[in-house]
């Protein structure tokens, strides 16, 4: 420890404690004794009084002294150094800019206090120690987030800026805030450029290898939050759920995925699932050191409750926001479909409906969800199709005028059709008969391979193009899914020009720009035209990946009962697909009781719309109001958002890691000695001398 002076030469000013020493003994040689014999009775009485005038006349003296002292000890700004873990800061004119990690993990709570705490400590220290000339910004290190921050001079505000800052629900994205910080500072003309980051500096948060800058670049100054100490963490990284495969028919199997991110085994740690607002089981799970293990719970749904909120839950740990995950859990809907078969055969992968079907229900199992019928096109009359959701005319003849209009009055009560033509399509018996339930006006099949040689054919082949990811029907694909794009189409209809409109939407295309796949909403009901066979007579897609999801999601979404059990989970900050096909205005209410609303153009002929402010973890609920107007809770579209199991890996990132320190300030290396004010308690110590010496006075008076 060091003791040393801003400003010595005030020191000089300590020979000022000399002049009330002065002033005292001056006026005690002054004053002259005289005796006066008729009062020396009376002062032999009051000696003791005499000693007590003089005592405080002595303290009096020492204060005026002391306070000499301390005026010139306080205009020096004496200062002292000492070891402390922490940056060494450069004052005067310079640019800097703070990266606070305000991701979930800074929640984390070590000794009592959480990270973010610790971080935000340490950066107004160094906002303090930059001095008032400095410019600086903040940009913080979660992963997506928004910092409209600039460098200022304006410390107040930085200082409530930091103030404000609170753990978010997304992972620490290091390597993205570190290419922001450096951006900030190449506009600056300082030669001083410091980028100071506050983070535990945890492996996972450096996303991107390649260093932001250069060897000119600013330098760098980590602080490591976390210090010596480990950061042990358990989480709950997955969930899933699907039917139980016991004797109830309203039973759920909920597994979850554990994990143990520190270095030491937990043996027994307790983990529980809670359906809507009750623990309905309890168990404990071992997990060794830096792995992974699954826990499963078999649960009945009440007789009352189709679909409600589960969660798993670890018991409470450093980082409580990762120890619970959100699921909601659903009855599987058994969805009635009418398979109208225009073209039975006797050899059963002949048939129209082979591959359909064995989409449609893989296996041969009765767990998909739906319950197929199959009827050929002259049986379909005596069907009362009531008993169904969906019904799918494949390769069907144009139905007669009575026929296809009881169909047409199925679908406006809220039936899904599906149309798919083959070679007993004819498109002018089609718009004479079942023009009212086509999404656009037929015409003749192509043969794109007529007259074609062999070694042609491969060439004009047609293929899907374009297809509306947001669409629930091509969810499931990526944007370019090979398992669809591959697919040949030789033989396909073409559809007559019509607007697209709110009540009809092309949902995919062929590669020449034709129309693949068309909806159009028919009263309360949609209809679908695939321009092309479900056998493999006018293409192949039903040998390749994709037709099985395809049918799938196709019939759900006629059905509109889209599947949740299983799916992908939803992460915070990911977008969220909601169908909005009768849905006049759409709600979407978060956890933290934020809403959003979707109405009038947002809605307006979209099949679909896609939800982003998915920014806190746990369950949402959408409010719908359909046409007619009234509004309810749509259970079905209600989903659960969970965090991203990246930012519970606290494990620290290996030596190097970090961008190396560029050459954009003449001293900043990290150091453990730091200065410590000492004038300010000086200041404090004068104050108090003052005031002492105003109550002797007032004594003395």
């Amino acid at each position: 420890m060091n003791l040393g002076f801003l400003t010595p030469l005030m020191l000089f000013g300590l020979a000022g404690a000399a002049v009330p020493i002065a002033i005292h003994l001056i006026g005690k040689r002054r004053a002259r004794v005289v005796r006066f014999a008729a009062l020396d009775f009376l002062l032999a009485s009051k000696r003791r009084t005499a000693r007590r005038l003089q005592l405080r006349e002595r303290a009096l003296l020492i204060v005026r002294a002391a306070v000499c002292v301390a005026l010139a000890l306080a205009i020096a700004k004496p200062f002292t150094s000492c070891d402390r873990p922490g940056p060494s800061v450069v004052r005067g004119p310079q640019a800097a800019v703070l990266v606070v990690d305000d991701s979930f993990a800074a929640g984390y709570k070590l000794d009592g206090r959480t990270l973010l705490a610790r971080e935000l400590e340490e950066a107004a220290r160094v906002v303090a120690q930059l001095g008032p000339e400095a410019e600086i910004a903040l940009v913080r290190a979660s992963e997506g987030a928004d910092d409209p921050s600039e460098l200022t001079r304006d410390q107040l505000r930085l200082r409530d800026r930091l103030a404000d800052l609170e753990p978010t629900a997304r992972p620490a994205d290091l390597s993205r805030a570190l290419s922001r910080a450096a951006q900030l500072l190449a506009g600056s003309s300082h030669a001083h450029r410091t980028i100071f980051l506050f983070s535990p500096v945890a492996a996972t948060a450096l996303t991107d290898a390649t260093p932001p800058w250069g060897a000119d670049g600013p330098a760098l100054v980590a602080v490591d939050i976390r210090g010596l100490s480990p950061l042990p963490n358990l989480a709950v990284t997955k969930i899933r759920a699907e039917p139980d495969p016991g004797p109830s028919n309203r039973g759920i199997a909920v597994t979850a995925e554990l994990a143990n991110f520190g270095t030491e085994s937990v043996a027994g740690a307790g983990v529980s699932l809670r359906l809507g607002d009750k623990i309905v089981a309890r168990g404990t799970v071992d997990l060794p050191a830096g792995q992974r293990a699954e826990k499963r719970f078999l649960a009945v749904l009440p007789p009352d409750v189709r679909a409600t909120d589960a969660a798993i839950e670890l018991d409470g740990d450093s980082l409580p926001t990762d120890d619970v995950r959100w699921l909601r859990v659903e009855l599987r809907d058994q969805i009635h479909v009418l398979l109208v078969d225009g073209d039975p055969r006797t050899t059963r992968y002949e048939d129209e409906l082979f591959y359909l079907e064995a989409a449609l229900r893989p296996g041969d199992r009765d767990d998909a969800g739906i319950d197929l019928t199959a009827v050929t096109a002259d049986e379909l009359g005596g069907v009362d199709l009531g008993g169904y959701d969906v019904v799918v005319l494949a390769n069907v003849p144009a139905l007669a005028q009575d026929r296809a209009s009881a169909l047409g009055v199925w679908v406006a009560a809220g039936g899904g059709l599906l149309i798919a033509p083959g070679d007993n399509y004819d498109a002018a018996a089609y718009a004479r008969t079942m023009r009212a339930l086509l999404p656009g006006e037929p015409r003749d099949p192509v043969d794109l391979l007529w007259g074609a040689p062999a070694e042609e054919q491969a060439s004009r082949a047609l293929h899907l193009e374009k297809w509306d990811t947001d669409h629930p029907v091509f969810a499931p694909f990526p944007a370019d899914a090979p398992e669809l794009r591959l697919a040949s189409y030789r033989k396909v209809i073409l559809l007559g020009p019509t607007p697209d409109t709110g009540e009809r939407k092309v949902l995919a295309r062929f590669s020449d720009g034709a129309v693949a796949l068309v909806e159009s909403a028919v009263g309360k009901g949609r209809v679908l035209l695939y321009c092309s066979s479900l056998d493999r007579d006018w293409n192949d897609l039903p040998i390749h990946a994709g037709f099985v999801p395809f049918a799938l999601e196709t019939v759900r979404h006629l059905a509109r009962k889209h599947e949740r059990t299983g799916a992908s989970e939803m992460l915070v900050g990911r977008g969220v697909p909601l169908p909005t096909t009768d849905l006049k205005k759409l709600e979407v209410r978060t956890p933290d009781n934020r809403t959003t609303v979707f109405e009038g153009e947002r809605l307006e002929g979209r099949s679909q719309i896609r939800f982003t402010a998915t920014d806190a973890a746990g369950i949402y609920r959408v409010v719908g109001t359909d046409k007619a107007g009234t509004a309810h809770e749509r259970d079905e579209l209600a989903f659960a958002v969970n965090l991203d199991p990246r930012g519970s890996d606290l494990r620290p990132a290996a030596a190097g890691a970090l961008p190396k320190s560029g050459t954009g300030t003449a001293s900043a290396p990290a150091s453990t000695e730091r200065r410590v004010e000492l004038w300010h308690a000086v200041a404090a110590i004068l104050l108090l001398l003052l005031l002492i010496e105003s109550i002797l006075l007032q004594r003395a008076r």
